[in-house]
């Protein structure tokens, strides 16, 4: 290797690698800046370019020159002084490179093509013991100009140079660059990117544009400052973030069995992908049009855009670091990712094999040009794709191309190694076998990209004839909405960059939203993958099972025990599946039962409680299912469970316009003896057996009268009126028209109380608090004096502890294991506390756009256990404090976790 070439992406990185130390250790001298302009020479129809052949005059400050003449088919590289930047002079004049250069066109029939002004930075490298430089790197800022104009566009490159000795070091700093930079060579000549650079210069700024650092913090003392209060509420899109942030934590620490830390990383990039797809589209098309909770946060869309775009920058380079830290463990114990360069012939030669009969066949490249008769065909979502830069053999310009890989290939293929257990990716497989789908050119490059895509449902529900063929119609037309997110390898160039901004742009215009940035991926792209990796469980440690307990074993029915009293279960600890999914079962198969009636929304595929269901309604009970067509990511597999039930023989209410169904609730009619008794199960989470599982949910189980009555009465509102139950019940808070107001009384009768110089206390838990009228009662009720402890899994817009405003509120979150997701919340009442559980949250859809309820918890030792629950939670020394700037920190506390303690105590009953 005698050089090489790359592109830089911004002044900064070139700034980077002028000043700093350069990558693998080498030693080199400062910088030293010089000027010099290239005049790039040819026919009026390039002839010379077609063929592969660069002319080149180039002048330096001080007049003098060089004359170039470089043949890419042959090792031709004629070089000449010149004097003066005379074009004519120079052609006219008779030396080694005109003479070469008449045997292949007239001296006199070239003019200057492209015209470059370089300003560059030149470090000496690896001094041999005569004081000379091996290495020569050349950092440069070129702008491109081109009849006369001036600074049409412009790039940033970089030129590494060996002067003498071997190549060792050569090749070293290539791996370094793109192992710590991203940076690789590029087959693209000077005179190449700057044709580029000014038939794309509308794009090539865009592809490399970096939003400053951000912060919600800073925004916010700064909107602060002056004397002013801060605004009220915390960002809504950023608290979510900062969630995400928090699960990665779990992922980055090493006492997390290390087959968690990839789940967990895949957790994290799947909640990113489905931030993009619902919430940036309306904050992409705002233009000061206030979402669903941009309460006064203090920020304009904008500046909502600019934090966020760092926030998840900083969860992707996090992200990548972690994921490089659990390969290495998985490395230790004999588990590899490899790169396609890294594998063995024999193991090349079986991919390829591979790619030849499985993966080639699906592939289908697509030119990336800006003609309009040859736009790039909409790219999927979610899905990966390459980018390509190929050269025909025959000489010519770089083509640029796009292939999406196959989504029904695997994401990692096992190879055969006699030493450790080896996978390698899709798209290394792709690369590597990227010569075949090229046959007649070279390929210089690839790049690996992906686009996310809005995943909101365009539903027509005022218009439509039945809901469930609008959802079902919608649903098959999810992923093709806007492009919200541009996620690039970092070694892509910027003019392949601009070229996908630039087809995503052309998309973008009907729907008024705007796409101006990529992010960079360091390393592999989408994380959701990694659970797709066949870790074996015992090399990959895993979480302990779970000792789960059966509070109904023994017991003849269900329906037998409940009869005795309430009965209050806490998943996962207590297992779903023997009771939420046995009540079910037992209703579908005993023959006193005469009805079931059920709100379905994540039930799950499959599913034993819809096959339950399903049963019950061939045996010809009266089933009734209020399915949740519109629950999101859920709609195809909401309506085939819909159209199943409607063909068992059951009834299936299939929605109200313009609201969810999110309640959890059940209602059994079993004959005992001569009358009618009512079973009812009311629980925080879905009537899933899978997130059972894996979420931690109350479900109580009763026959009270008062309660199922209530019960009955919200089903008979949701199948007769075809609209959100409007009656206040005598127990149940349900929104969307009682609950919001039977929780702000609440607040404000504790309010009273402390007013009155009394204790006054409200301790909660939830997933979500960001309803502003809610957030405000609670920052009242503070100045009250009522003491407030929360503990709120996920976004948050609350700022606790602000004086004079919220110091009596203390908001915790708790991450684990398993994923928080019950709800309670207790109100101390002048000493006759109040209890509730069920599937509400605070935040604006629960309480004003969903049907939801809570149930009151009255049974001494229930509510006893919910005091444990609750002070587990707020006693949690792995937690992280939210602080009023909106920053999350843990309290660095030792001792075991509130899910720990539980899981332990879990044990102990199982043995006991």
């Amino acid at each position: 290797m005698i050089s090489f070439r790359c592109e830089l992406l911004s002044a900064d990185q070139l700034a980077m690698l002028a000043a700093g130390p350069l990558p693998s250790g080498l030693t080199a001298s400062e910088a030293r800046r010089s000027l010099h302009r290239d005049l790039y020479l040819d026919t009026p129809d390039d002839s010379l370019g077609r063929r592969g052949i660069v002319c080149r005059l180039r002048t330096r400050a001080d007049g003098e020159g060089t004359l170039t003449l470089r043949i890419a088919s042959s090792p031709v590289n004629l070089e000449v002084a010149t004097h003066g930047a005379d074009v004519a002079d120079a052609l006219g004049a008779r030396n080694a490179v005109t003479r070469r250069l008449r045997g292949i066109v007239d001296p006199a029939s070239l003019h200057v093509r492209v015209d470059l002004e370089v300003d560059r930075l030149t470090r000496s490298a690896l001094s041999d013991w005569l004081g000379r430089a091996r290495l020569a790197i050349h950092l440069d800022r070129v702008s491109v100009h081109r009849n006369g104009s001036t600074g049409a566009a412009s790039f940033f490159q970089m030129c590494a140079h060996r002067l003498r000795g071997g190549d060792t070091e050569l090749v070293e700093l290539e791996r370094a660059l793109e192992q710590q930079h991203g940076i690789r060579p590029s087959g693209l000549g000077a005179r190449e990117r700057a044709e580029l650079a000014l038939k794309w210069a509308r794009l090539d700024d865009g592809s490399r544009g970096r939003r400053p650092p951000y912060s919600d913090r800073i925004n916010r003392v700064a909107a602060g400052a002056g004397g002013s209060a801060p605004p009220p509420f915390l960002d809504a899109e950023l608290s979510l973030l900062s969630f995400q942030h928090r699960v990665l934590a779990l992922a980055e620490d090493a006492t997390t069995p290390l087959a968690e830390r990839l789940r967990f990383l895949s957790i994290v990039s799947a909640n990113v992908d489905e931030f993009f797809m619902v919430r940036m589209a309306g904050l992409s098309a705002a233009a000061g049009e206030p979402g669903e909770e941009q309460a006064d946060g203090g920020l304009t869309p904008s500046e909502q855009i600019a934090a966020i775009s760092e926030s998840v920058r900083e969860i992707g380079a996090r992200q990548a670091v972690c994921l490089r830290d659990c390969l290495a463990e998985l490395s230790k114990r004999g588990i590899h990712l490899r790169r396609w360069s890294e594998l063995s012939p024999e193991q090349q030669d079986v991919l390829a094999a591979r790619f030849r009969d499985d993966i080639q066949p699906l592939l289908t490249p697509f030119a990336m040009t800006l003609s309009p008769g040859h736009p790039l065909p909409r790219l999927a979502h979610l899905s990966l794709a390459i980018a390509t830069i190929v050269r025909n053999r025959a000489g010519g310009p770089p083509r640029f191309a796009e292939l999406e890989l196959p989504r029904g290939a695997p994401r990692f293929f096992a190879v055969d190694d006699p030493d450790a257990r080896v996978f390698v990716s899709l798209e290394e497989v792709v690369q590597g076998n990227l010569e075949a789908m090229y046959p007649d050119s070279t390929l210089e490059q690839a790049f690996v990209f992906r686009v996310t895509r809005t995943a909101e449902l365009e539903l027509d529900e005022a218009g439509a004839d039945d809901l469930l063929d609008e959802v079902a119609r919608a649903a098959g037309q999810r992923g093709f909405g806007v492009a919200v997110r541009l996620e690039v390898d970092r070694g892509m160039p910027g003019i392949l960059r601009a070229l996908l901004l630039e087809d995503l742009r052309r998309e973008q215009v009907a729907a008024e939203t705007t796409l101006s940035d990529v992010e960079e991926v360091d390393g592999l792209l989408d994380l959701t993958a990694l659970t797709q990796l066949d870790l074996p469980g015992d090399v990959v440690p895993r979480y302990p099972r779970l000792a789960i307990i059966d509070p109904f074993a023994g017991a003849r029915s269900v329906f037998d025990v409940v009869s005795r009293g309430d009965v209050l279960v806490h998943h996962p600890f207590e297992s779903f599946a023997a009771t939420v999914g046995r009540f079910i079962r037992e209703a579908a198969d005993d023959p006193a039962v005469l009805a079931v009636k059920i709100t379905l929304y994540r039930v799950g595929d499959p599913s034993p409680i819809a096959d339950a269901l399903l049963d019950a309604a061939r045996a010809g009970k009266a089933v009734t299912a209020f399915v949740e067509l519109k629950a999101r990511f859920d709609e195809a597999v909401n309506v085939t469970w819909a159209r199943a039930l409607e063909a068992a023989g059951g009834h299936v209410v299939r929605g109200l316009v313009g609201y969810k169904n999110h309640a959890k609730v059940a209602l059994v009619v079993r004959r005992e003896g001569e009358s009618l008794k009512r079973f009812v199960h009311i629980g925080t989470g879905n009537y899933n057996v899978r997130s059972g599982e894996q979420y931690t949910d109350l479900s109580l189980f009763s026959c009270d009268e008062t309660i199922a009555s209530d019960v009955a009465h919200l089903f008979n509102d949701l199948t007769g009126l075809s609209e959100p139950p409007r009656r206040a019940s005598r127990e149940l808070l349900v929104a969307p028209h009682h609950l919001l107001p039977g929780v702000i009384e609440r607040i404000e009768r504790e309010a009273a109380i402390a007013r009155a110089g009394r204790p006054a206390r409200i301790t909660a838990k939830m997933n979500g608090l960001s309803d502003p009228d809610v957030v405000r009662a609670l920052y009242r009720a503070s100045q009250d004096g009522v003491e407030i402890d929360l503990v709120v899994r996920g976004i948050c817009t609350l700022a606790p502890g602000v004086p004079g405003r919220s110091e009596r509120i203390r908001v915790r979150s708790v991450i684990g294991r398993f994923l928080e997701h019950s709800r309670i919340y207790r109100f101390l009442n002048d000493g006759d506390p109040a209890y509730f559980i069920g599937s509400a949250d605070l935040r604006p859809r629960n309480l004003r756009r969903r049907v939801e309820l809570l149930v009151p918890v009255t049974n001494a030792g229930h509510r006893r256990r919910l005091d444990a629950i609750l002070d587990a939670y707020t006693n949690d020394p792995t937690a992280w404090a939210l602080d009023p700037n909106g920053d999350y920190a843990r309290s660095g506390e030792s001792g075991p976790s509130a899910q720990e303690a539980m899981m332990k105590e879990a044990m102990k009953r199982d043995r006991g």
